[in-house]
């Protein structure tokens, strides 16, 4: 899956407009400035589940001692599911005060605490264990699952060659179009990092586990070329 954009530029530094014409020349010679991109499906291997808990009590300490032991608790299901300690890692820590609606900051009628965890789950088959294990135990929030790749350099570097031939074809064939040549690459650059995008969904049920389906996750990469002609 390969995405175009491409520009004939003038001067060797970068330009946003695309799909235009010029006729300047940049130290004595013609350049064109073209985009390539470049896509890589896979399956993926890992997944991050974020759960939380959120506990509300009159007092600070109240809120803090009733969350913690219901992370607490959380943490020691998820680890039954098999998941070791290593793999687990707090992803936010909140103490807040509840106010009453009113006028200024309002009276403080008690206080909120929450937390949350992010599991990784190098086996998918337990993704949705990992969901019912910490909901079973307490957690009351769900904040998020995604996909990716434990090792995604191959996928990285395929994505990088089918964004360089990418942008090569695309100046191949606008030089061809405009009746220039020969082309001679003279600088080549990366846009950014060539990263794993997931696509996924999340199916939840009234069933003895959370569907979930982890789908696939695309690699993407794009590069800018300038070639002169």
């Amino acid at each position: 899956m390969l995405a175009v954009a491409a520009a004939v530029a003038a001067m060797p530094a970068w330009s946003n407009a695309q799909e235009t014409l010029s006729t300047g020349t940049a130290d004595g010679g013609h350049t064109i400035v073209v985009a390539g991109e470049g896509a890589v499906d896979d399956t993926p291997d890992q997944a991050a589940v974020t759960l939380g808990v959120e506990t509300i009590r009159q007092t600070a300490q109240d809120a803090q001692n009733a969350n913690s032991a219901v992370m607490t608790e959380i943490i020691r299901q998820i680890t039954a599911v098999g998941i070791p300690a290593d793999q687990m890692r707090t992803s936010g820590v909140e103490l807040t005060p509840q106010r009453r609606p009113g006028p200024g900051n309002g009276q403080i009628t008690g206080y909120s605490a929450s937390n949350r965890i992010t599991v990784t789950v190098n086996d998918l088959r337990l993704t949705g264990r990992v969901i019912d294990a910490g909901v079973g135990a307490g957690a009351n929030e769900v904040a998020g699952v995604s996909f990716g790749l434990r090792d995604s350099k191959a996928d990285q570097t395929r994505a990088l060659r089918l964004a360089v031939q990418n942008a090569k074809d695309t100046a191949a064939v606008l030089a061809q179009a405009a009746g220039v040549g020969p082309l001679r690459l003279v600088r080549l650059e990366v846009l950014g990092e060539a990263t794993p995008t997931p696509r996924i969904a999340l199916a939840a049920a009234q069933t003895a586990e959370t569907p979930v389906l982890p789908g696939m996750v695309s690699v993407t990469a794009s590069v800018r070329a300038v070639y002169a002609f």
